[in-house]
């Protein structure tokens, strides 16, 4: 007996649960007897096929237990003979999990705006590389990154009004040049709130100028007091008498003030200087009379003592 073929007539190798798959199996050499096709996956018969022809097919709906390698062979009714086993085929089940997603951030799914956070997708280890898509909800933009350790980061490095909405994730894996996609994870719903910087920044200036208003206000006070004390100090001198002649004038006099105080002190000079001159005149007088007193004194003694010697 020859050995049978064994031909996929659905054209993927990797499939997804509840897809059809169909194989054929086929013997080259004519009979005119009844043959029986059997299936086999990984060694196991699955199928039966009756057939009056050289060749049958057979039709699964896919499942996770689909997986593995089929074969086929044949065998005659009457002879209950059986062929070698076919060459064999390799069918991969593709069952790609939902993802997860999270955001990193302080504020969890609220975030100040101007500061970053980030958005994680991830999975179970199933297939090697593959990648995420990062979607937002009322837009058509997706971002996408490869897998590391089955998760991909997504960044936003300064948030802002633009980024509140709804996220979601898919994975995408590359099975025998078929792209298969996991469903969408839950909606992520981020919040986005106005920073309280400006406002802490309008709050610290105008206590700076509180502060600057307490310090200068009563240094402003003090020296305006200060300059009018001096004011008024300088008034009352201005008005002092500065001597026993000298006396108040009227409004628009003061300019004689100083020249009658120069006249009044110049007199007082010149009457002393003349008390000076009159009393060394007095001086000088009476020593005079002092001297002729004497002169006449010792003349008359000398006289009256030449008298008496005689």
């Amino acid at each position: 007996m020859q050995t049978p073929t064994l031909t996929q007539i659905s054209p993927n190798s990797a499939v997804l649960p509840g897809e059809v798959l169909q194989f054929r199996c086929t013997t080259t050499r004519p009979t005119c007897i009844s043959v029986d096709f059997s299936l086999y996956k990984s060694g196991t018969l699955i199928m039966n096929q009756p057939s009056e022809t050289t060749t049958t097919s057979f039709t699964l709906t896919v499942d996770a237990s689909h997986q593995g390698q089929y074969t086929c062979d044949y065998s005659y009714r009457e002879t209950a003979s059986t062929s070698p086993r076919s060459n064999s085929i390799t069918i991969t089940v593709v069952k790609v999990q939902q993802p997860n997603i999270s955001i990193s951030g302080a504020g969890g799914p609220v975030v100040t705006k101007g500061y970053g956070f980030s958005i994680i997708c991830s999975t179970e280890p199933q297939y090697p590389r593959g990648s995420f898509n990062l979607n937002f909800s009322g837009s058509n933009i997706t971002s996408t990154q490869s897998a590391v350790n089955h998760s991909a980061v997504f960044l936003f490095f300064e948030a802002d009004f633009v980024h509140q909405g709804n996220y979601s994730c898919t994975y995408e894996v590359n099975v025998s040049s078929r792209i298969f996609t996991s469903a969408t994870t839950e909606m992520l719903e981020i919040t986005v709130k106005a920073s309280l910087a400006p406002y802490i920044g309008i709050g610290l200036r105008a206590g700076l100028t509180a502060g600057l208003l307490l310090i200068l206000v009563p240094i402003i006070i003090c020296f305006v007091k200060t300059q009018k004390r001096q004011k008024i100090q300088t008034d009352e001198k201005k008005n002092t008498p500065r001597a026993k002649n000298t006396y108040e004038s009227p409004q628009g006099a003061n300019e004689s003030d100083d020249e009658t105080i120069y006249k009044n002190t110049e007199t007082i000079f010149q009457q002393k200087d003349d008390s000076d001159n009159c009393d060394n005149d007095y001086v000088y007088g009476n020593n005079e009379q002092i001297r002729a007193v004497d002169n006449d004194y010792e003349d008359d003694e000398i006289y009256t003592n030449c008298v008496y010697i005689e």
